[in-house]
């Protein structure tokens, strides 16, 4: 997977927009402070009441600590309103049906490769691997990932790819999602595909997160989706035109099949 140079959903980052707001409020306190330092300790004038410039240095310098206060105050409430990381991938944990209005589960079935889902059949024999050597060009598989294609009219032609990594195949994208959000997940993933028009869909009973876009192709555009949770990040490659709500829900109706 492609990672982006920052994740702007990760908790240092939200510390660090934190931090630097709150350095803005620091550079104020201290020009306050300074700028009104001869104007808090004002002289009293030959023949003046001295205790009349007492009672004026104390006024003043009560009005500048409160001005002070304030400035801390919306400071701290700055802070705690900008520091705002999104939950991990890896806290995403996939939700059976019977849990979906109940607590999350401790862990998921692990997602696989389905034989079939809606009306596509997992192709096998000679045509699979003659699609998966024209597919792969010559590469291989990542380390951990497995790969279905899918037949939707008994043609022994693919209408769609399936690719799904798991936690349990692959201990480096357990990793990654120790790290990354949802979030940073699929805008890595977009990035990678050189994809546009991104769109986010309900991911469904599962929980975690579901997006598609289009990938610009010779003849026509190519609609990719993928979904994630704590234990899978999953891709599906539709070869046929798609509008993205068809594709989300073909999508889903794969991730179903997979998780049963």
């Amino acid at each position: 997977m492609i990672s982006t140079a920052v994740d702007s959903t990760s908790q240092s980052y939200a510390l660090g927009r934190v931090l630097g707001s709150s350095l803005v409020f620091a550079v104020a306190l201290v020009v306050l402070w300074r700028a009104t330092r001869s104007w808090r300790a004002p002289s009293t004038p030959p023949g003046g009441d001295h205790s009349d410039t007492v009672r004026r240095a104390a006024k003043r310098r009560r009005l500048v600590v409160g001005a002070t206060v304030l400035i801390a105050v919306v400071a701290v409430v700055q802070a705690v309103r900008g520091y705002d990381p999104e939950p991990r991938a890896a806290e995403a944990l996939p939700r059976s049906s019977a849990e979906r209005t109940s607590t999350p589960s401790t862990g998921g079935p692990q997602a696989a490769v389905p034989g079939s889902f809606a009306d596509f059949r997992l192709m096998t024999g000679a045509a699979a691997e003659q699609t998966k050597t024209a597919w792969l060009a010559g590469g291989t598989l990542p380390e951990g990932t497995s790969a279905g294609f899918y037949d939707q009219n008994a043609d022994d032609t693919a209408d769609l790819i399936l690719m799904i990594r798991t936690t349990e195949a692959n201990p480096g994208l357990k990793a990654e999602k120790a790290r990354m959000s949802i979030r940073q997940e699929f805008r890595n993933f977009i990035a990678g595909a050189r994809a546009h028009d991104a769109t986010t869909f309900d991911a469904g009973e599962y929980g975690g997160g579901l997006i598609c876009g289009l990938v610009t192709q010779p003849a026509r555009d190519r609609a990719v989706c993928a979904w994630s949770d704590a234990d899978t990040f999953a891709v599906t490659t539709l070869l046929n035109p798609a509008t993205l709500p068809d594709a989300a829900t073909t999508t889903l109706a794969a991730r179903s099949a997979a998780m049963n």
